[in-house]
């Protein structure tokens, strides 16, 4: 009896198994049953219809989408309701949904010197300047700055603990925002006797006991004054 019970629960197991391979040969996933579902959200008809389904078994096939609960779901055309492979937030968002704000950064670089030339950005509508020290700086200096004037009757703005001076070293001159001093008034130029800088004459600048005012040179074709060893 023991047997006989085995022999036929092996018996329905068998023919469950057959059911089922049959149910799955019969609609394969990929099948015109299949991708019924999907063909028909999208409202196309006859030819269109048909062309359509066509392509979702095709693209089924192809591995790009399912017409079995897979994503990306099979669609042959935007407005069904499913985001197909071909669509996105920005071709098809009624499908797929908004696409996300996207946020931009900017990289501000702070006004500075670079070894020949101030670049850099700074706060509104001021522009970056040069001061001249024997190491060159750079600032900040709202319009019209010392730069854009005219030697000698040189004016403008110049950063924070500057002044427009007309500078005479050698045979070049110009305006430039000089470190200011008690003793060196704006515009006074070369006249002015100081400590040594560019905006004083080499050699008549004061200096540290032990040393001089002499020419130097940093990077620039225009020679620049500095306290160095006689």
């Amino acid at each position: 009896m023991a047997a006989r019970k085995v022999l036929i629960g092996f018996a329905v197991l068998a023919l469950a198994v057959d059911l089922l391979a049959r149910v799955a040969n019969a609609f394969p996933p990929c099948g015109p049953k299949a991708c019924s579902d999907e063909a028909a959200a999208s409202g196309l008809t006859d030819d269109a219809g048909r062309a359509c389904l066509k392509s979702l078994i095709s693209d089924c096939h192809a591995g790009h989408c399912s017409c079995t609960g897979g994503s990306p779901p099979c669609s042959c055309v935007c407005g069904d309701g499913l985001c197909g492979p071909s669509e996105d937030c920005s071709t098809c968002p009624g499908d797929c949904g908004p696409c996300l704000p996207t946020t931009t950064t900017t990289t501000t670089v702070p006004c500075q010197f670079n070894g020949s030339f101030c670049f850099g950005s700074c706060g509104g509508s001021e522009t970056c300047v040069l001061v001249d020290t024997i190491l060159r700086t750079c600032g900040c200096a709202a319009s019209p700055t010392c730069q854009s004037s005219a030697y000698p009757t040189c004016g403008g703005n110049c950063p924070s603990g500057s002044v427009c001076q007309a500078v005479r070293v050698g045979a070049s001159t110009g305006c430039r925002c000089v470190v200011g001093t008690s003793t060196c008034a704006s515009g006074t130029g070369s006249a002015c006797t100081q400590g040594c800088q560019i905006e004083t004459v080499c050699g008549t600048g004061r200096c540290p006991p032990g040393e001089v005012c002499l020419a130097v040179f940093f990077g620039d074709p225009n020679p620049v004054c500095g306290c160095v060893p006689p």
